[in-house]
């Protein structure tokens, strides 16, 4: 256990609670109330901006200090610790700085110096004064707690885990941290690691019934163990029924599973009781319908968004949910601006680098040239259970899984993080130093993924959609693997990715441009696979065709697949599987064509997205 604070510290962290096991506490920010801001464009900047003043800087082997001026420098961080106590950062910040620069070798001054920071929303320099705190201390918990919960804040995930480990080696028993850990593991697709952090935090001593059910929940919801969860939510209500999160929970998994209107009675009484559980207003958004007679459910939902002390990471599901809110009320001018809004906050995470994506695709198309299929036949298997659905994002994949998994014979996957682990995505079968055995090790691995979801079908679906940039290698693997595209208006497809509030964030998700670039590269590789994999077993669904005529294509695509015709797979939205995408609501519909030419609702807004407008119909047009 870390040492305590020194006596000059100006906030002390608060007992975490439970029930932030949606998003860490604010700690010292809420202390001091203010949240941290959100980045200009993210680390696409310098930490510190031109022009900004810059926190001074720590001499690698500072000079021995007279006690007079240790004195001193004692004396002005009391003063700025009194200072930004009452509230007064304009004038706490100077006065830190001058006790940094008498002494810059006490650690809990520059975390001080960060709270005044964050406090007068000068989030950058707190950041770098943080890091100070904690590279002269390695023991300094508040400052590891804040830095980590300031970067969540930021959208900086992976980077906030790295600093919440260290959190963890000094505090073992803060489940807080740990089950914010698992929630960012499970948006990553780390769900057997995000499981078992959540039975850890559950195991924490001194926790309540109740807190000790929800974080089982959790963990069995990572597991994707709804009837657990439910059970556990259950037990967890009846100890405490006063109590807003686990009724949230709970009308998550009566969403993805089909019930929405219990679903929806259970998620209104969770944000009742408790509306700062923020992703829970896009959920409820997700599956109901507003109109007028919701005004006073959404005036809650704009007072809430436009609170100081909501933090940016708090408040980007609530404007999702209002850009979700203003499109059902036909008013789109206002919901782009909720859109637009809640985009910026997901660019602060930053990190899409356009150049990179165009040599990955360049150098992933040299590498599987004509004929490389045939290149080491001892790598193949013959096993056809895979059913790869591929494709954009919001390009159908979940309508098509639907379909597919009404078969008797087929079971659903969901979006399977397989190929995306780089341990199985990059085992080099293509070249004169593949490794046959290390490919059985990896197809044998696959096939027990799918197993383990179902020991009996005879196919299983893996709808992770960026597996089209693993073709190559699948259909090496698997040559008797089904590789089902999807594919939709270009423009239909970014613009529902632009709109849409994902679990698992997309680095090309926030920004129009981002946005074209990504799509330009994957209709790159996909042409590609076209020309170089062998037609059999490739199917591409035109999602304008499938909702215009569902039976022609769906007939097509059973086929395909080996089987043998099911009435079954034209009614998909009778198909009673957990559904945890964002498509969750509409694949519990019949089929629809309302979402085809959506963008022109929004095309004063279109912006570099017009770069995608399709010269003809995409039903004629099979270059769109």
């Amino acid at each position: 256990m870390a040492r305590s604070t020194p006596e000059i510290g100006v906030v002390r962290q608060p007992d975490p609670k439970p029930d932030t096991v949606g998003r860490l506490p604010i700690g010292p920010l809420t202390a001091l109330g203010r949240a941290a801001v959100e980045y200009d464009r993210a680390r696409r900047l310098p930490l510190v901006p031109d022009g900004a003043p810059s926190a001074p800087a720590l001499p690698a082997a500072p000079p021995p200090l007279s006690k007079a001026r240790i004195r001193d420098a004692r004396q002005q961080a009391l003063l700025g610790a009194r200072l930004a106590k009452s509230g007064h950062f304009d004038r706490a910040i100077p006065t830190f700085r001058r006790s940094l620069e008498l002494n810059p070798a006490v650690a809990a001054v520059w975390h001080d110096f960060a709270l005044a920071c964050l406090g007068a929303g000068q989030t950058d320099e707190a950041v770098e004064a943080l890091r100070q705190a904690a590279r002269l201390d390695s023991t300094l918990l508040p400052a590891h707690l804040t830095l980590g919960t300031v970067l969540d804040h930021m959208g900086h995930e992976r980077e906030a885990v790295a600093v919440f480990e260290t959190v963890l080696r000094l505090d073992p028993a803060n489940h807080v941290v740990r089950a914010r850990v698992a929630q960012i593991q499970v948006s990553h697709g780390l769900r057997e690691e995000a499981a078992s952090a959540f039975r850890a935090a559950a195991a924490t001593p001194g926790l309540s019934v109740a807190d000790a059910q929800l974080y089982m929940a959790q963990a069995a919801r990572a597991a994707e163990d709804s009837v657990a969860a439910e059970a556990c939510l259950l037990a967890a209500i009846e100890d405490d029924p006063n109590r807003g999160a686990p009724y949230v929970a709970l009308g998550q998994i009566y969403a993805e599973t089909g019930k929405t209107d219990l679903a929806t009675e259970h998620l209104e009484r969770g944000l009742t009781l408790d509306p700062r559980l923020f992703p829970a207003w896009y959920s409820l958004a997700v599956i109901k319908k507003f109109t007028k007679a919701d005004q006073e459910l959404i005036d809650r939902m704009v007072d809430l968004a436009a609170r100081p002390a909501v933090s940016p990471g708090q408040r980007k599901p609530l404007l999702f949910a209002l850009g979700k809110v203003h499109d059902d009320l036909k008013d789109y001018p206002t919901a782009m601006r909720h859109f637009d809004a809640a985009n910026a906050i997901r660019a602060a995470a930053g990190g899409f680098n356009r150049d990179l994506l165009a040599r990955q695709t360049q150098h992933l198309i040299a590498a599987t040239p004509p004929g490389f299929l045939d290149q080491r036949p001892d790598v193949r298997t013959d096993d056809p259970t895979p059913i790869l659905i591929v494709g954009m994002p919001r390009s159908g994949t979940t309508l098509v899984e639907q379909i597919l998994s009404s078969h008797p014979k087929v079971a659903a996957g969901g979006e399977l993080h397989f190929w995306r682990d780089a341990k199985h995505g990059n085992i080099g079968v293509f070249g004169a130093d593949a490794n046959a055995e290390r490919a059985g090790i990896v197809t044998k691995e696959y096939l027990d993924v799918l197993r383990a979801i179902s020991p009996d079908a005879a196919r299983v679906t893996d709808k992770m959609p960026f597996n089209f940039s693993r073709l190559g290698l699948i259909r090496q693997l698997f040559p008797r693997a089904t590789i089902v595209h999807c594919r939709r208006n270009p423009i239909d497809i970014c613009l529902s990715i632009y709109t849409t509030h994902f679990e698992n964030a997309f680095d090309f998700a926030a920004d129009r441009g981002d946005l074209v670039c990504f799509y330009r590269e994957y209709e790159k590789l996909m042409a590609h696979w076209h020309a170089v994999l062998p037609p059999d077993r490739f199917i591409d669904i035109q999602y304008e065709a499938l909702v215009g005529d569902p039976e022609p294509l769906t007939r097509q695509l059973i086929a395909t697949c080996g089987l043998e015709w099911d009435d079954a797979c034209l009614s998909p939205h009778r198909n009673q599987r957990q559904i945890a995408t964002a498509s969750l609501w509409q694949a519990r519909q019949p089929i629809y064509r309302t979402s085809v030419e959506r963008w022109r609702r929004y095309e004063p807004w279109l912006g570099e997205l017009r770069a995608l407008v399709p010269d003809a119909d995409p039903r004629t047009n099979p270059s769109v």
